[in-house]
């Protein structure tokens, strides 16, 4: 008998463990992978049929272009390297303690044709989805000289340690000097290591900076992170009598990716991108599976993705996102009235990185359609922990066209503002 009491409290705490939140410090790749993962709910929402189609979906944030813009000034400052840097932070302020979260994918599909075998209706589909997203959290930090360099986490250790015992206070530098040339005069470095740095981040020099260098200083840092991801390969849905459903996928996925730190020493040289220079790309035989029930009005499912199976290709250097599937539950009910409709929906999803706890949404998609539903309009009204998000989406016969808008519930998130992030689809299908 204590055993089994045992095994239920193991139990009840496994179950309340998966939906609590987790709590952490403001983490640049844990929240990129909350975030996009709340955007792959919404392209869930909208699902596919059995059908040719083209998918196109772009979102950010409304200030973005304003924030690349006042990046992009910061490279053509003039003044003595202090007078570089106060101009930076005078910039740049407005923007601090916030994200900035872009997005863009890609999504063609090919019917193959449907067949019923073992009592299951089977609708085969060719997909090919291809995407990139980026986050940027713009804030002021303490800098040293020690974590300037730590920050330069794109080469390699060896030459970050030797860059730090560099020591460029002996003899001390002049305002605005090159420290990279500094060290390869000393024998610390060599040129082509120099070349190596200015290269991977795209400056002329790292600037000598007093503050930092004889002790610390509160500087503008530029932290951004950039994705690209690309999946090919067969979707295949099925169907069993009336109340079963599900689908799997056999994939090729590639990813890669890249995080960048640049304070503002570094970006008065010119290092302010968040291009993917030399990506670490990691190529993976995944799959995803799908298994739900429904009724007349309800159904439910549960889904696995991005579950790997093995690896087909990679760098030395694997990307920082991970390879950790995600997790989602997720149910509505379907209701109908002459050409009126609602949706109502509750679901959540977890992945390495964040719980169930963080990603809880639910809401409701209401619809009218009429011309056997050609034509239409639906509404989608949704909350999550941080989110309100008002969709409307037009169907058009041969393809439909959504805008959307997502609304701050809370002020912040880990010390980060949460901002509005609007985001457009249009789908064609055929």
């Amino acid at each position: 008998m204590n055993r089994f009491m045992k095994m239920g409290l193991a139990g009840v705490l496994f179950f309340f463990g998966l939906f609590a939140t987790q709590v952490h410090a403001y983490d640049l790749i844990k929240r990129m992978k909350l975030m996009d993962d709340r955007f792959k709910t919404q392209d869930m929402l909208r699902p596919y049929g059995h059908d040719f189609l083209l998918d196109v979906t772009a979102a950010a944030n409304s200030d973005t272009p304003s924030l690349l813009d006042d990046v992009d000034k910061i490279g053509s400052l003039t003044g003595t390297t202090q007078e570089q840097v106060n101009q930076a932070d005078a910039i740049l302020s407005k923007h601090y303690n916030t994200e900035k979260y872009l997005r863009a994918r890609v999504a063609l599909g090919m019917p193959i044709f449907s067949f019923s075998a073992f009592g299951i209706r089977w609708q085969p589909n060719l997909r090919l989805d291809a995407g990139l997203a980026a986050l940027i959290n713009v804030k002021q930090e303490n800098v040293t000289f020690t974590s300037l360099v730590n920050n330069l986490d794109q080469i390699p250790v060896a030459l970050r340690t030797a860059l730090i015992a560099c020591n460029p206070t002996q003899p001390p530098l002049n305002d605005g000097d090159d420290i990279l040339a500094f060290c390869v005069s000393n024998g610390s470095i060599t040129q082509v290591q120099a070349d190596l740095v200015k290269a991977t981040y795209g400056i002329s020099k790292i600037p000598y900076l007093n503050s930092i260098v004889a002790s610390s200083s509160n500087l503008p840092v530029f932290d951004n992170y950039i994705k690209i991801d690309a999946k090919a390969g067969m979707v295949v849905d099925y169907t069993k009598d009336e109340h079963w459903f599900g689908q799997f996928s056999l994939l090729a996925l590639g990813r890669a990716d890249l995080r960048k730190k640049l304070d503002a020493t570094l970006m008065i040289a010119g290092g302010g991108g968040i291009d993917i220079d030399e990506p670490n790309t990691l190529i993976n035989a995944v799959f995803d599976y799908k298994l739900g029930k429904k009724n007349s009005n309800y159904s439910a499912f549960a889904a696995l993705e991005e579950v790997k199976i093995s690896e087909i290709s990679s760098e030395t250097t694997k990307p920082n996102y991970g390879t950790d599937p995600l997790i989602r539950l997720h149910g509505q009910a379907n209701y109908r009235l002459w050409i009126f409709s609602a949706q109502p929906f509750i679901g959540t999803h977890a992945r390495s990185g964040y719980g169930f706890g963080d990603a809880y949404y639910f809401g409701a998609d209401w619809g009218a359609h009429v011309w056997g539903d050609r034509l239409g309009l639906t509404l989608r009204t949704m909350a999550d922990k941080e989110h309100f998000t008002f969709a409307t989406r037009f169907k058009l016969w041969l393809m439909h066209l959504e805008v959307m808008a997502k609304t701050p519930l809370t002020a912040q998130v880990d010390g980060v503002k949460v901002s509005e992030i609007y985001s457009a689809d249009i789908r064609f299908f055929f």
